[in-house]
């Protein structure tokens, strides 16, 4: 698989302009860079790559932000259940976990549904690597998709926010359309 793609960041009322990341995928390997805009509408630019198994489980993940407080990089590697940072520490709060989840980025949620391959009306809960950029945090989250049909998803966050979204995607499998969050240009 060979694909790029643009989306804008629709998500901020306080950014001055839109966000927007470029990507790349190639094979089971995810490039991208973007400029968005944090909570309180400062800019921020953020790199990162990704790199999956056979089954779009995640092996390798790695990000980089620039911003007015500086410069911050995170590594997270997954060798079966268990994943480690960038100096080999062994994260056990993550272990199981074998979907991760970047924001701001529509991409990370294509994978966890290519890896679940749902039938329509079929509803599967995971576990995911939960990051958040611009801190780079890491935490576990509790998500759920439906497929709704052909190309819709329901997404759910499960931590107790009750958020949800029905995401459109496209005859690539990326999300082309994520409501009042991302748009593919």
């Amino acid at each position: 698989m060979r694909t790029t793609a643009l989306w804008t960041h629709l998500w901020n009322p306080r950014a001055p302009a839109q966000g927007l990341e470029d990507f790349r995928l190639e094979g089971r390997r995810a490039d991208a860079g973007m400029v968005a805009f944090d909570d309180d509408g400062q800019p921020y630019r953020l790199t990162y790559h990704l790199e999956y198994e056979k089954g779009w489980e995640p092996r390798v993940f790695q990000a980089a932000v620039r911003d007015g407080d500086g410069s911050r990089s995170l590594v997270l590697r997954r060798d079966g259940l268990h994943w480690s940072d960038g100096e080999g520490k062994r994260l056990a709060e993550l272990s199981g976990c074998l979907d991760l989840d970047l924001w701001p980025t529509p991409f990370t949620n294509s994978p966890s549904i290519w890896r679940l391959f749902l039938n329509p009306g079929e509803r599967r809960e995971i576990d995911v690597v939960f990051i958040e950029a611009p801190r780079l945090s890491v935490r576990r989250m509790r998500q759920a998709y439906t497929r709704l049909d052909e190309y819709r998803y329901l997404y759910q966050n499960l931590d107790g926010g009750g958020f949800e979204a029905v995401l459109t995607l496209d005859e690539d499998g990326l999300v082309n359309r994520y409501p009042m969050f991302f748009q593919r240009v």
